[in-house]
C-alpha cells in the first residue's frame, strides 16, 4: 500500500524541534519516523504534506495524483491493529479520534484541496479501544523511547554481523552490530533489552552500554562513555560522559564528561566539556517546562525531565542546566550558575542576540566539518525564523 504523511495543527507542541523540520523527519530509534511505516508494515511512503508554508522550500510537498491513504505524522506505527484499521479506510473518508484529532484519510485530491482535508471529507470516529500511540509532547521523545526502540527491534530486517572479540558482552542475541561498525575494548549489556549499532558507528575503548540503546550511522561513542538505558542516538553524533534516557536527533556533539538525563538534543548542537543537566528537583516534585508556543511554563507531570536543546544551540564548558531547561534554536548558552528555565532563539548572552550573518557563517562552519553545506533552502528557513523571532521583537544584536 502507498501512503502519505501529513502534519496536523499540533506541531507547536513539539517545539523547538519542529521549527526547522516537519514531524516525520525526526530521527528516533533506528531511523526517521517516515521510514518506520515501510519497515513495520511494508507500506511505501510516497506523499508528504507539511502544514506550514515556510517549510515548503526545504521540505517540498509531495502529492502524487494517485489515491493515497494519508496518515498523521505524529502517529506511531507500534500496533498491528492500527494496520488493519487503516487498510479498511473507505475512499474520501477520514478517521478521527474521539477527541477530534485527525488520524488518517483516503483521497486522490490535489494539493490545493489538501490543506485541511478532514474538514471536507466524510468522517468516522475510531473506537477508543483501537490502540493509538501519539507523539504528543516534546518530552515524549525521551519518555516513549523504550517503546519505539522495542518496536524497531521487533521489525529489524537484517542479521547482525559477528561481534568483535574486543567486546565484553552479555545478552549476545539482543545485539545488532552492523558489518561496517567498529568497536574497541568496550562493555555491552543487552540481557534486558536490545542494543543496535548502526552503519559505520564506532564504540571506543572503555565505553559501557546498557540495554535498550540505538547508536545511529557514523556516530562515535567516545572513550570511557557510560550509556545507561533507553537512549536513541541519531546519526553523525559524538557522545561521551554519562547519558541516560535521552534522544539525540543527529549531527550533535557531547564529546566530553558530564551528565545528561531525560533530555532531547536537536541537530548541530554542541555541549561543552563538563556540562551537566539536572533531571530531578530537590523536592522530588513534578517538573515544569517552558512552552514556546504559549510563552509560559506548563506542568509536565514528570518527576524526571532534563534538557531540551533545539537545533544549532550550544553551550560553554561547565554549563549547569537547571531541571527542565529548554534552549531554543541557535541559542548560545554562556555564564556560570544554573541556567534559566528558557533561553530564547538566537540568544547570544548578556541580553543580546546573534547577528544573522554571523549565525549563518557559524552554521556553514559546523556543516563543513561533516562534509556538508548549508543549502539555500536551509539558509532561507533560518533567515525566516530570525526575522520572526528576533527582528520583529527589536532585540539587541551581538556585535
Amino acid at each position: 500500500m502507498q501512503i502519505g504523511l501529513f502534519e496536523d495543527k499540533e506541531w507547536e507542541r513539539l517545539y523547538p524541534f519542529t521549527r526547522l523540520r516537519p514531524v516525520w523527519h525526526l530521527w528516533w530509534g533506528m531511523d526517521r519516523l517516515s521510514e518506520k511505516w515501510q519497515r513495520y508494515f511494508g507500506w511505501e511512503v510516497v506523499g508528504f504534506l507539511p502544514a506550514r508554508a515556510f517549510l515548503h522550500k526545504a521540505f517540498p510537498p509531495v502529492v502524487p495524483s494517485a489515491e493515497l491513504v494519508w496518515i498523521n505524522a505524529r502517529l506511531l506505527p507500534l500496533r498491528e491493529e492500527l494496520r488493519q484499521w487503516i487498510e479498511q479506510l473507505p475512499p474520501e473518508k477520514a478517521f478521527f479520534t474521539p477527541e477530534g484529532t485527525p488520524v488518517a484519510f483516503r483521497s486522490k485530491r490535489g494539493l490545493e484541496e489538501l490543506q485541511a482535508p478532514w474538514e471536507r471529507l466524510g468522517s468516522e470516529v475510531i473506537p477508543s479501544e483501537v490502540p493509538l500511540t501519539w507523539l504528543k509532547e516534546v518530552t515524549d521523545l525521551f519518555e516513549l523511547s523504550g517503546e519505539v526502540i522495542a518496536a524497531d527491534w521487533k521489525h529489524l530486517r537484517e542479521r547482525s554481523s559477528e561481534l568483535p572479540k574486543t567486546l565484553s558482552v552479555r545478552g549476545r542475541d539482543n545485539i545488532f552490530f552492523h558489518p561496517t561498525a567498529r568497536a574497541g575494548f568496550a562493555i555491552l549489556d543487552a540481557e534486558s533489552g536490545p542494543i543496535w549499532i548502526g552503519p559505520h558507528a564506532e564504540i571506543q575503548d572503555g565505553a559501557i552500554l546498557q540495554h535498550t540503546n540505538t547508536i545511529g550511522p557514523h556516530t562515535v561513542i567516545m572513550l570511557g562513555a557510560r550509556l545507561r538505558t533507553h537512549n536513541s542516538i541519531g546519526p553523525y553524533c559524538k557522545v561521551g560522559g554519562e547519558i541516560g534516557q535521552s534522544t539525540f536527533l543527529g549531527y550533535s556533539n557531547k564529546a566530553h564528561d558530564g551528565f545528561l538525563g531525560h533530555s532531547v538534543i536537536g541537530e548541530w548542537c554542541n555541549i561543552g566539556a563538563g556540562s551537566n543537566s539536572s533531571n530531578l528537583k530537590n523536592t522530588y516534585g513534578p517538573v515544569r517546562l517552558y512552552d514556546p508556543a504559549k510563552g509560559a511554563l506548563r506542568e509536565t507531570g514528570l518527576q524526571f525531565c532534563g534538557l531540551i536543546m533545539g537545533d544549532y544551540a550550544r553551550c560553554g564548558i561547565q554549563t549547569a542546566f537547571t531541571t527542565g531547561c529548554m534552549v531554543d534554536i541557535f541559542a548560545n548558552v554562556v555564564g556560570t550558575g544554573f541556567t534559566p528555565k528558557y533561553i530564547p532563539p538566537f540568544w547570544w548572552g548578556e541580553g543580546s542576540y546573534w547577528r544573522i550573518e554571523k549565525a549563518l557563517e557559524t552554521a556553514r562552519r559546523m556543516k563543513s566539518r561533516r562534509g556538508q553545506t548549508l543549502s539555500p533552502e536551509e539558509e532561507e528557513l533560518l533567515r525566516y525564523h530570525y526575522t520572526q523571532l528576533v527582528e520583529v521583537s527589536g532585540e539587541k544584536h551581538h556585535s
